[in-house]
């Protein structure tokens, strides 16, 4: 137990260091899934990851629509797009992996983008794991969640889009699951990790922790005077 706790704290320092998480965005009438530190194709990098990735795209009225996911023409996969969406969010099945002599873990991603309105209602993502935007005054701030409850001291890793992920920064939420705010104004994208000391087999493979990272990219547009 001692031995699982404290892999448990490096898996967390890792992931707060490892800044390639499973994105979802807009660009067009496509959704796009790629794999990296932004929301866009990295040029060096296909997104295997994403490979097993199911998304919904949910429209003002709260219709839902499956989407089909294709492998794009480049580094990405891609999905076309119903009218309307004001957000699209999915699953990524990861698989179990694992590093070194570290025990196995199982991952899953839940990618989540939101189009137009930041800060609309209806915009929840995948219930196991969901990172949401909130307005503080002209500041943002970003709630972790977990099957609708406030996840405490959760890693998350916020940056903006083409700043470079040297700019991003690390931070934990607080006892209400949320981060610290932040000014900047652009399009951000954030993930937020936690791991579970939960053991199985998954796959016709063991693993010893499950970690869940959820993603978000949405745009935070300058205040209105």
């Amino acid at each position: 137990m001692r031995y699982l706790a404290a892999f448990l704290l490096a898996a967390a320092v890792t992931a707060a260091a490892d800044a390639h998480f499973v994105f979802v965005y807009v660009d067009g009438a496509d959704a796009k899934l790629v794999f990296g530190h932004d929301a866009a194709p990295d040029p060096d990098l296909f997104p295997a990851r994403a490979e097993k990735t199911t998304l919904t795209a949910r429209d003002a009225a709260g219709k839902e629509t499956k989407l089909t996911v294709e492998k794009g023409a480049g580094n990405f996969f891609r999905a076309k797009l119903p009218a309307g969406p004001v957000v699209v969010y999915g699953t990524t099945e990861a698989g179990v992996t694992q590093r070194g002599d570290a025990p196995p873990m199982l991952s899953w991603y839940y990618p989540k983008v939101i189009v137009g309105d930041p800060f609309a209602a209806n915009l929840g993502g995948a219930k196991a794991l969901d990172v949401a935007p909130v307005r503080e005054g002209e500041k943002v701030r970003f709630r972790v969640h977990a099957d609708g409850k406030a996840v405490a001291d959760a890693e998350v890793t916020v940056g903006l889009s083409g700043k470079g992920e040297d700019k991003a920064q690390a931070v934990k939420t607080d006892a209400a699951g949320l981060t610290p705010a932040f000014a900047e104004r652009g399009r951000y994208v954030v993930a937020a990790r936690r791991v579970e000391a939960k053991g199985g087999e998954f796959g016709g493979k063991s693993f010893a922790s499950v970690r869940h990272t959820a993603t978000l990219v949405c745009d935070v547009p300058a205040p209105s005077r």
